[in-house]
């Protein structure tokens, strides 16, 4: 029996210490083969062509696969796009011949690549995980060969005041899955909400603690419409050439796939556009994506109203490195923004949320010099437990004065959907602003969780960009919003909004949005809003059956956007609904998928093996092995099982001594 305790106690042991290592692996998940064979790791090459005309991009993307193996392989990769994309386009490059894919509901899809893998067909997939995360799988590549697969998609710049961005994800900072649950954190309520938008499993088997390679060429082709008065991309050295009114901008040298590419450009001086209309005929319908700059003045108020702020830091594993020093350089510098009326609290958040003081305070030089030191102590570990730290900011629903919410993280979560549930429930009168941080952020997370919360969402990928920045955020925060945006007409009833409500809009923000109309119908349209200043309202001009290629799919995108954000409909009628416009639109979404397969069997009886080729860390990024460090309770079931170990070693000896004092005692 003695014997038995012993081997139990070591093995719980044994468990324990596993357990932190499983534990630590199991928010990314290293990828293996499926096979005990090792391979050399499938190279993996990427070329980016881009086609910017005004506010309306078409991007194509090739990825190609070489198998230097000489085994038939299977490839997996993940990868980052814009959250708004309208991916509609799968090309297999084999040869000289170009297989081309077609959009299936997502089961039949996966069942028809599977039965063309298992046939020994050459066949691809792309499967959306995410707005703005999507994987491919090519089976069948042939020891020796090379594959491309080309895709392509639809989207819209990003317009701030003066300035156009385009920004391309290029890398992927590991995602932290909390524990299946998000519980409030009121002291009245135990409601648990299911964990039913989580990423996939297979999301996370992709392993980033060792660097591949994984080099990318981008040539942009740009006609802003106007002339420039600057063309940057501030984290990528480039070569642009001039033409008459286009612009070709292409990287000097092939980057690595760990760090965004932005390309910002500015017109001169009184050359801005106010109104861009873009139309195309589909069918039955018109479809138009409208870009609308209000005039400032109906957004500058001599009034400056008290606030409370209360900042949101994120200083959990993943924020390491040179996010965490960008982090804490903007919320310092945000503190010295507060006006001498404002009201401020900070909330720091890791695998837990806490506070710097019980409420908040009135902006002073005590309270603020607590809250440098409290923000210089701050350090990047433990998980990103981001539901509590988003609770506690939005305790107060219905508050007097105007309460505002900056959010400093690198959205590195897997359970977003949770959280914009969260962020809806609870925004009541509160405003969310998100500044995304590092060198590749969870941008769909920021973007659509500064949409719940009625915000904005401010991008810094260099911490030379902090002052600039968050000088343009406070510049917004100061002055009213212009709220209560409709769209009308004669004929409003014929129009097909999306998205139905329209946000906010803040100073030097544009309203974009995307509308149907009937074919042939020429419809008068105005548009208004409201600020604290100033009742607005403007004409929208009038294009019936456009020429511009791609704007349909844009309005479909915006759709199913719009029906996912929708938590009052039940998932199988938001399926049926996102279903029926991705398959009439032919777009990669949450319930549909492009497939390629190759009609000719390649190959017969050789076995096929698997590989997931794997993403190289953003840069800057310091954590352990590629993990949000602290994430999982690793560390205390290492010393439980230490101590487990030493309770063993310890009984041991002691049931040792006893014995040998009872055969002494016997012996005498």
């Amino acid at each position: 029996m003695k014997h038995i305790t012993i081997a139990l106690i070591i093995l719980l042991a044994l468990l324990s210490t596993n357990a932190s290592a499983s534990g630590e692996t199991s928010l990314i998940r290293y990828s293996s083969l499926e096979s005990d064979q090792q391979f050399e790791q499938l190279p993996l090459s990427t070329d980016i062509e881009m086609h910017v005309n005004s506010v309306v991009s078409r991007v194509n993307i090739k990825q190609t696969f070489k198998n230097n193996s000489a085994e038939w392989l299977e490839g997996v990769y993940q990868f980052p796009l814009p959250d708004d994309v309208a991916v509609d386009t799968l090309n297999m490059h084999i040869g000289q011949r170009i297989i081309e894919g077609e959009v299936q509901e997502k089961q039949q899809a996966e069942r028809t690549y599977q039965q063309a893998k298992n046939n020994g067909q050459r066949a691809s997939i792309v499967h959306q995980t995410r707005s703005n995360l999507f994987t491919t799988k090519l089976a069948n590549i042939a020891p020796g060969e090379s594959i491309t697969i080309e895709i392509e998609f639809q989207s819209l710049v990003t317009v701030d005041a003066t300035q156009f961005s385009m920004r391309m994800p290029l890398g992927i900072t590991p995602r932290y899955e909390p524990s299946g649950k998000v519980r409030e954190q009121s002291d009245n309520s135990q409601q648990l909400k299911p964990s039913t938008q989580s990423l996939p499993s297979e999301v996370s088997q992709f392993n980033q603690g060792i660097q591949p390679d994984r080099p990318v060429t981008i040539k942009v082709n740009l006609n802003p419409g106007f002339d420039l008065a600057l063309l940057e991309s501030p984290y990528h050295k480039t070569h642009i050439q001039q033409h008459g009114d286009n612009y070709q901008i292409s990287l000097e040298n092939p980057t690595q796939a760990n760090r965004d590419f932005v390309l910002n450009w500015q017109p001169q001086l009184g050359q801005q556009p106010k109104v861009a209309l873009f139309s195309e005929q589909h069918d039955k319908h018109n479809y138009h994506v409208l870009m609308m700059l209000p005039p400032t003045h109906t957004l500058v108020s001599e009034n400056t109203q008290p606030r409370e702020i209360i900042f949101v830091i994120d200083s959990s594993g993943s924020m390491s490195g040179e996010s965490m020093e960008q982090a804490k350089a903007g919320l310092l510098f945000a503190l010295n923004e507060l006006g001498p009326q404002d009201t401020f609290n900070i909330i720091d958040f890791d695998h837990e949320a806490r506070k710097l003081f019980p409420h908040a305070v009135m902006n002073s030089e005590q309270t603020r010099q607590s809250a440098v030191g409290f923000v210089n102590q701050l350090q990047a570990d433990g998980g990103t437990e981001i539901a509590g730290a988003v609770q506690l900011a939005l305790d107060k629903p219905n508050s007097e004065p105007l309460r505002q919410i900056v959010f400093l993280t690198d959205g590195s979560i897997g359970n977003e959907s949770q959280i914009f549930e969260l962020i809806e429930d609870k925004l009541g009168n509160n405003r969310l602003f998100t500044v995304g941080i590092g060198s590749a952020p969870n941008s769909y997370f920021m973007n659509k969780a500064a949409n719940f919360g009625r915000g904005t969402y401010t991008y810094i990928g260099s911490i030379n960009e902090v002052r600039s920045q968050l000088q343009n955020l406070f510049k917004k925060l100061r002055h009213p919003a212009l709220t209560d945006l409709q769209l009308t007409g004669a004929k409003a009833a014929s129009i097909d909004l999306q998205p139905k409500v329209l946000r906010d809009l803040y100073l030097g923000e544009p309203l974009f949005v995307s509308y149907r109309t009937q074919k042939d119908h020429a419809v008068s349209l105005k548009v208004s809003g409201k600020s604290d200043v100033y009742d607005w309202s403007s004409n929208i001009p009038v294009v019936v059956n456009g020429k511009d290629k791609g704007i349909a799919k844009l309005w479909a995108r915006q759709k199913i956007a719009s029906i996912n954000s929708d938590f009052d409909l039940s998932y199988d009628n938001k399926r049926d609904q996102v279903l029926k416009t991705a398959l009439d639109f032919q777009l990669v979404s949450d319930f549909t998928s492009l497939v390629a397969v190759d009609k000719t069997p390649a190959r017969v009886r050789e076995a096929l093996k698997q590989q997931h080729l794997k993403n190289p860390l953003p840069k800057g990024f310091k954590g352990k092995h590629g993990y949000p460090q602290g994430g999982t309770m690793a560390n205390l079931a290492l010393l439980i099982g230490i101590l487990s170990l030493l309770l063993a070693i310890v009984y041991h000896f002691s049931i040792s001594r006893r014995r040998t004092y009872i055969r002494n005692k016997m012996s005498q």
